[in-house]
């Protein structure tokens, strides 16, 4: 079965390297290699998954390509037409799903430990620092007086700034600001990539206000064709031309206002077609969310579409709900000349048609008939491609039949027509237009069945494919007359004079339809083909920026490799330092049992091992440290943090993720990654937390599943958890293990329940619920559970109060298997918060915390 939500790499030699997205609402993106061979199928947008006579996998864009797919572990084949087979595999993401992007920006909006001052043209003052100016542009000079940037407008400043923290421009932008930061970045060097954005953003924001714009006039046109049937006014002066009667009394005047409302009509479609093509080209310039924004528009205004065309069919109604028998044959004889004038037009129209598709398919034929031998794999390389071509080729041929056949009907029509005498025509036109009004309440019924449920009919996911489905088609086939312009000019000429529109003119001419001048009626002093009009690209990749106002993730940021550097190679000045505080193994434990005597045991030895970092870059990546370089307290006063309860090595490797935002986690095992979780849950580094979550979870086996699983209670991970549950369910076995009877009784319960399995009845659970060699304590949850029941509140207790709880808290030590934790841990606490933190208080927060000391750090500034 095809996995949603997959992304796969095509391994044959044609597309090598090019990956592909299916997405869990039917969406399909591309990321097509460089030296990847051309695919008609890369410009698809959406796919459907087929079960019926086989699994079939098919795109769907301009055109739908249909593969039949096997499946064999993580490879797949696709086979089209048994002339092209594409291998492709499976690629894992190694990017957790909840990962942020990565930028600097916390430094700069709230301007903690900078070193520089940048002034605005009007005096407004922006803190940075040198550290990260340095790092994303080390071609300027930094340390110079007035910094560089200094005096452009403050709104230039703030967007560069923004973009230099974050690699991203900042939202809420206007046009007029990205014009001014585009000239003052100009010939910059640092800022190229900058620039580019800008440019990106213009081109964007001006594709977005056409589509606007051509959306605003097929509005207008409607409205107009409304407005013409109300008897307000002609097109082309806006005012009545024949007066204020009823159309029904005067058949000139109605024969008139159904040409303009046609005219209107074919403006409208020829509106449809630029956007349509518009947003086909250029849709590979716009992230998926300006698309789905593009989208979205269009689908809000499908009600005001609706609304226009039931108000149409209502005039149409009032006006024939009027029309009395007399004036039906007044107005039929009326329209016998005009449409005798109509049946010739479209003959002469239709064989012009059938000459240019006839022309085309010859074309078509013959090219392919001439395609080039090469070697082979450029004949593999082709079969797709002429398989496609063939079937085209098949379209158009039935599409020629299909107008023949149309063509032939009309001529037929139009010899039985012309052979009737003027009475005949007279009561066939009559019977018609009776016939047609009464359709019309019909019309007006089923667009209010419509409009009463159009979101229920038309979802948010079938409007998506069928917007991106239609414009695609409508593009697909522009580009194929685009190809033939000679052979159909004349076609579209005769269309320019029909409709006598400058408007319609001056559309065909922009999509490059007509490429002669014209003296006709209508044109104005004549029309010129757009020589701009670009033909439609092979395929349109997708935009490499996922979106101009949101920050790369840490694997495509410049900004975090860069950094990386910075704290491998020691570069810059660094403004505070780490000292990893790790012992050896401790002596032999002395206790004396005597009254009112401590504690005491052998001297365990200390290594201190010091790492030097940047201040600015750990605040603004974790919140801990910037608390804790913010708080005034020792470790912002000496610019020295202690770090207890760990190695040097799984330090650097947080403080590597740190600076860098990524984390290899293929080359740890799964004791570092538990312990690298226990490390980013005690400095609240969520994200860091979910790298090592997420990859924990492709370590769950029959050995180390209970394990993970007691270790995701402890540090509230969800989804480890989770996934340790569904495991377990599915090796019910472990729950009669050894290790299983390890486990805290409230987690033995919860397994019991999951997999339905009753308790032991002599197995009730104790008030504290034991852990493995952990005070009971320690079992996770919420924050402001811990802290009611550690009760820091109450540190204005009597002397008295204070003592016989610390005598009765003493007591319960011993319990605790290893009494040495609690002194180191109670050493370390004493030398990180001071000597005025009461006694008392530094048991409790060491006792909630598990004798962690940065848990009980945490718990104690929570307070």
């Amino acid at each position: 079965m095809i996995a949603r939500l997959a992304t796969l790499d095509i391994l044959d030699s044609l597309a090598a390297r090019t990956l592909f997205t299916l997405d869990e609402v039917g969406d399909v993106s591309w990321k097509v290699a460089e030296n990847a061979e051309y695919m008609p199928f890369f410009s698809c947008e959406t796919y459907e998954v087929n079960l019926s006579g086989g699994e079939v996998l098919k795109f769907l864009g301009s055109f739908a390509v249909e593969f039949q797919v096997e499946i064999s572990d993580d490879l797949m084949l696709l086979t089209y037409d048994q002339c092209c087979i594409l291998q492709c595999q499976r690629v894992l993401n190694s990017r957790p799903p909840n990962e942020v992007p990565f930028s600097f920006l916390p430094a700069l909006e709230e301007g903690y430990f900078s070193d520089g001052i940048i002034r605005a043209e009007n005096g407004a003052e922006f803190k940075v620092h040198k550290t990260i100016l340095t790092l994303a542009m080390p071609e300027m000079d930094w340390n110079s007086d007035p910094m560089p940037l200094s005096g452009f407008r403050e709104d230039v400043v703030h967007m560069i700034l923004h973009y230099i923290y974050s690699e991203c421009l900042i939202k809420g932008l206007s046009e007029e600001t990205a014009h001014a930061a585009l000239q003052a970045a100009e010939g910059v060097k640092g800022l190229e990539k900058f620039s580019e954005l800008c440019l990106t953003f213009l081109k964007n924001t001006a594709l977005k206000q056409q589509i606007i714009s051509l959306v605003t006039d097929i509005h207008a046109c409607a409205d107009r064709m409304v407005d013409l049937l109300n008897g307000k006014g002609s097109a082309e002066t806006g005012s009545g031309s024949f007066g204020e009667p009823s159309l029904v009394l005067s058949p000139a005047r109605l024969c008139y206002i159904i040409k303009q409302a046609l005219r209107e009509g074919a403006i409208a479609g020829a509106k449809l077609v630029i956007l349509c093509d518009l947003f086909s080209r250029r849709k590979g310039d716009l992230s998926r969310e300006e698309r789905h924004e593009i989208i979205k528009y269009a689908k809000s205004r499908l009600p005001v579409f609706m609304n226009q065309l039931h108000r149409f069919f209502e005039v149409c109604k009032s006006h024939s709900s009027s029309m009395t028998a007399q004036q039906r044959q007044e107005i039929a004889a009326y329209l016998v000349p005009e449409i005798e004038i109509t049946l010739d037009a479209m003959s002469s129209f239709v064989v012009e048609m059938k000459s240019s598709l006839e022309d085309i398919i010859s074309q078509s034929s013959s090219s392919e008939k001439n395609s080039e031998k090469g070697h082979v794999k450029d004949v593999l390389g082709k079969a797709l491609r002429n398989a496609l071509h063939t079937r085209e080729l098949i379209k158009l041929k039935r599409f020629h039949e299909r107008t023949t056949k149309s063509f032939h009907n009309l001529m037929r029509k139009k010899e039985n027509f012309c052979l009737m005498t003027q009475e005949e025509k007279v009561r066939s036109v009559s019977k018609n237009l009776e016939h047609l009004m009464d359709e019309v309440p019909l019309f007006l019924v089923r667009i209010e069945d419509v409009m009463s449920a159009l979101d229920e009919k038309v979802s948010w996911r079938e409007w998506k494919y069928l917007f991106k489905l239609g414009t695609s088609k409508v593009s697909w086939v522009l580009s194929k007359i685009q190809k033939h312009t000679d052979t159909v000019n004349p076609i579209f000429l005769k269309a320019c004079e029909m409709v006598q529109r400058d408007q319609f003119t001056e559309s065909i001419s922009a999509i490059g339809l007509i490429s002669k001048v014209t003296d006709g009626a209508g044109a104005a002093g004549g029309c010129v083909a757009n020589k701009a009009a670009s033909s439609a690209p092979k395929y349109a990749q997708l935009s490499s920026v996922e979106s101009l106002c949101i920050p790369p993730y840490a694997q495509d940021s410049t900004l975090a490799a860069k950094a990386l550097i910075l704290l491998q190679k020691n570069c810059g000045e660094t403004d505070v330092t780490f000292e990893i505080i790790s012992t050896s193994e401790p002596g032999d434990i002395v206790i004396s049992h005597a009254d009112d005597e401590e504690i005491s045991h052998q001297s365990v030895p200390k290594v201190i091992t010091e790492i030097p970092a940047h201040r600015v870059i750990i605040a603004s990546r974790c919140d801990w440290f910037r608390r804790a370089l913010l708080s005034g307290m020792r470790e912002s006063i000496d610019k020295k943090i202690p770090v207890h309860g760990t190695s040097p090595e799984l330090f650097l490797m947080m403080l590597k993720y740190l600076y860098s935002g990524y984390l290899d986690t293929k080359s740890l095992s799964v004791d570092q990654l538990a312990d690298l979780l226990s490390l980013s849950d005690g400095y609240e580094m969520d994200s860091l937390k979910c790298h090592c979550e997420y990859a924990l979870n492709s370590s769950i086996d029959e050995e180390s599943v209970l394990f993970l699983f007691s270790l995701a209670d402890q540090y509230n991970a969800r989804v480890l958890k989770e996934s340790c549950l569904a495991f377990i369910t599915l090796h019910v076995h472990l729950l009669y293990s050894d290790v299983f009877n390890e486990l805290p009784d409230t987690l033995q319960k919860e397994l019991h329940d999951k997999c339905d399995i009753s308790w032991p009845s002599n197995q009730a659970l104790s008030p504290e619920g034991g852990a493995l060699g952990r005070h009971p304590g320690s079992s996770s949850g919420d924050m402001d559970e811990v802290m009611k029941a550690l009760e820091l509140g109450d540190v204005q207790a009597s002397p008295q109060s204070t003592d016989s709880t610390s005598s009765s808290f003493l007591e319960d030590l011993h319990y605790v298997e290893d009494a040495t934790n609690i002194e180191i841990c109670l050493t370390e606490l004493r030398g990180i918060l001071g000597d005025e933190v009461p006694h008392e208080m530094l048991l409790r927060v060491a006792s909630a915390a598990d004798y962690q000391v940065n848990r009980a750090v945490n718990y104690y500034f929570s307070s």
